[in-house]
């Protein structure tokens, strides 16, 4: 059942597209009457000026696309959509998945991370009785950390760099300065914690249920802000609406949306979300520490977890051009993805860990944790052969070698001809989405050190093979709508989707 739904959960209804942009038109045109004199002028005119300073604050918070201008309006996508697609699969979606993520701690607290055990003891009555619900301690938790996150983004320096073209021609900026970040955040967990014991982060376990009941609690209605957002106040003119609200709710309408200057997407998917997952790891081995014990298990899971993500901030560059950054909008799928199942399915390895201690071989324990490095260094270096190779023009050498490319063009909706390269070398010549393969391998990785004999910790290799398989073929159909001709040609070139030689 569990897994049916998450499958459902990355497959979400396909993305309706434009063709072609249209113009822009302003949202707050207003004539004030002037013929009015004496008191009856100064009382009409007031409430306009400060209407029209609310707008300018509002505008200034929401919009932040450095223009002068009142804010534009999206771009209405009048594509036909089944009444399937555009109401049942997101309303559908959004309740089971909510569900889900309400249900699996209980299933860690009271049922030993056991999906069998909570099936055949658990019931409706005990369930809900079990439910951890939101606290304000939680609360404080979750809030604090996302304004140190955002001060850190916004104030630590580091170089202004540009995304990809969007599909409108506008090229998102963003703060690469994830890694100062990282070592900023990670040294005042040393310091708070294990060294002075000022804050006790192993307790975060304790509170881990109504931590994610808190955050659902705040990401529901934050996906609707940003969905009003998207509507009245879009920061750019990549924003897109359906009119069918569960649709628009799930799916978002904007693509790179701003709130008091900061980047959406690198605030909450890398900044809250990434971070928060990587010092969950060491607060679950901290809780299991303070029990008593420090398994093997878990000193795997929670290093390869922790080292993976450092090197997802040194490469945080690259994660820019990835595809939840150039195609998904900020909606439901995403922002309370990162912000409620990345909590619980991501970090499940070692949240169900802590109660479930798994000490294995010092043998066993260096095998796993060499094939997770192995496949951490393999995955970074796929990421670089193709970053380096672009951001060169081809001017560098892959394995020895200069790289084989197909220079491919697409037109973006505002008509201008772009140019991209193709990487057909490398490990990019084994498969069009190779870099998956050490990225599976080592997630296994991880997931197996803390199973013991249990289906829950490796949920979330179960998720990301589900994933990726969804992603290469998403992928594929995006890059053939928008490369046309050059990505029939790298198809044939590199005829693999993810494995070489079976898939």
């Amino acid at each position: 059942f569990f897994f049916f739904f998450f499958f459902l959960m990355i497959r979400r209804p396909p993305r309706s597209t434009l063709s072609s942009s249209s113009a822009a038109s302003d949202v707050y045109k207003r004539q004030v009457s002037t013929q009015s004199t004496g008191s009856l002028y100064f009382i009409v005119l007031m409430p306009v000026i400060k209407e029209r300073e609310i707008s300018k604050v509002v505008h200034n918070m929401f919009v932040c696309n450095g223009r002068r201008t009142a804010p534009l309006k999206p771009v209405r996508d009048n594509q036909p959509i089944s009444m399937l697609r555009a109401w049942f699969w997101p309303i559908c979606l959004v309740v089971v998945t909510w569900l889900a993520t309400s249900i699996l701690p209980v299933i860690v607290y009271d049922y030993d991370a056991s999906i069998q055990k909570f099936w055949e003891e658990g019931s409706i009555e005990d369930t809900m009785a079990k439910l951890r619900l939101p606290t304000w301690e939680a609360a404080a938790v979750f809030f604090a950390f996302s304004a140190i996150q955002g001060a850190l983004l916004e104030f630590i320096p580091g170089e202004i760099i540009y995304g990809p073209p969007t599909p409108a021609g506008e090229r998102p900026q963003y703060r690469d300065n994830g890694m100062k970040c990282w070592f900023i955040t990670h040294i005042a967990w040393l310091i708070l914690g294990p060294l002075t014991g000022v804050i006790k982060f192993g307790a975060l376990y304790e509170m881990w249920g109504s931590f994610v009941s808190t955050t659902n609690a705040f990401a529901l209605p934050f996906c609707v802000f940003l969905m009003w957002k998207g509507m009245y106040y879009p920061s750019s003119r990549d924003a897109v609406w359906t009119g069918r609200p569960a649709f628009d709710f799930f799916q978002g309408i904007e693509l790179h949306p701003r709130i008091l200057g900061l980047n959406v997407k690198q605030l909450i998917n890398c900044r809250i979300s990434m971070m928060g997952w990587s010092i969950s790891q060491l607060a679950f081995a901290q809780a299991q520490y303070d029990r008593g014990q420090l398994t093997s298990g878990i000193i795997v899971c929670a290093a390869l977890q922790v080292l993976y993500l450092a090197k997802f901030f040194y490469w945080e560059s690259g994660y820019f051009a990835s595809i939840d950054i150039i195609h998904d909008r900020c909606g439901y799928y995403i922002i309370w993805g990162v912000l409620v199942w990345v909590p619980v399915i991501y970090c499940m390895a070692g949240f169900a860990a802590v109660e479930r201690p798994t000490e294995w071989s010092d043998l066993t324990a260096g095998a796993l944790f060499a094939v997770g490095i192995i496949s951490l260094i393999v995955n970074y270096v796929a990421d670089y052969q193709r970053q380096i190779t672009r951001s060169t023009n081809g001017k560098c050498l892959i394995w020895g070698r200069k790289p084989e490319c197909i220079k491919a063009e697409y037109t973006t909706t505002d008509g201008a001809v772009r140019k991209s390269l193709l990487l057909c070398s490398g490990f990019w010549g084994t498969s069009r989405h190779f870099n998956y393969v050490p990225e599976l391998c080592l997630a296994l990785s991880w997931c197996i050190p803390a199973a013991s004999l249990r289906l829950l910790p490796i949920i979330y290799f179960v998720f990301l093979f589900c994933l990726l398989v969804d992603r290469a073929e998403r992928d594929d159909q995006k890059c053939r709508e928008k490369y046309g001709k050059y990505w029939d040609e790298y198809c044939k070139r590199v005829p693999y989707h993810i494995l070489p030689y079976i898939y």
